[in-house]
């Protein structure tokens, strides 16, 4: 269990989803899009990091920031705006609606079974699917489970390339901001080069794979 625990988000991620593809299949969609990306960006709040490319992924958080996960969670699937995410379908990924008093309460005494002070992606994830998991299955699970299946390769395949694609145009535009801020004519060139890669069709699709 904590060998899988120290392993990046996604990693553990595509563990549990490996472990529990009967099961919560319907739900991948809502724990990579959603469920991962929150906890991503709340470790990336932790660690005082605003752009993808300069993050190296973690494994967990402490509970002021699993705290801060589920704040932020619950506040956008309270938006209107992302229904889609609130329909009957991921009806078994909504987060329960608690005080923040008792969520860090089940923060220590049902999401944190390793008794480490800390909230990993696999945690969140028994957690939140514990009607068909829990950590001792996980662990048989674990050792006799078969291969990838092909769907989490695809779904994780195309997670990577996601954030690969991000990295390389916020380390551009990084670059090109840097050389913006100076004078001169590499100044305007760096200007509108940032102009145009900020209404590129890259900007609007990388855009579209954000949860903002």
């Amino acid at each position: 269990f904590n060998e899988t625990a120290q392993k990046t988000l996604a990693e553990q991620a595509v563990a549990f989803l490996n472990a529990y593809w009967a099961e919560v299949s319907s739900q991948a969609e809502f724990i990579f899009t959603v469920g991962y990306e929150f906890m991503k960006k709340a470790d990336m709040h932790a660690k005082g990091v605003q752009l993808i490319h300069l993050y190296n992924e973690g494994c967990d958080v402490d509970f002021d920031i699993g705290l801060y996960f589920f704040e932020q969670l619950c506040k956008f699937l309270e938006d209107p705006k992302n229904s889609h995410w609130v329909s009957e379908e991921f009806k078994p990924s909504q987060p329960e609606m608690m005080t923040a008093l008792k969520r860090k309460q089940e923060l220590r005494e049902k999401v944190d079974v390793n008794f480490d002070g800390r909230v990993s992606m696999l945690e969140y994830l028994l957690y939140q699917y514990q009607d068909v998991a829990n950590p001792s299955d996980f662990v048989t699970r674990s050792m006799t489970s078969a291969e990838e299946h092909p769907e989490i390769t695809k779904a994780r395949l195309a997670l990577e390339e996601v954030n690969k694609r991000i990295r390389a145009y916020e380390a551009e535009k990084s670059r090109l901001t840097d050389i913006a801020n100076g004078t001169g004519v590499k100044a305007l060139a760096a200007k509108n080069e940032l102009a145009q890669l900020d209404s590129s069709p890259l900007a609007a699709e990388l855009n579209k794979a954000l949860i903002t």
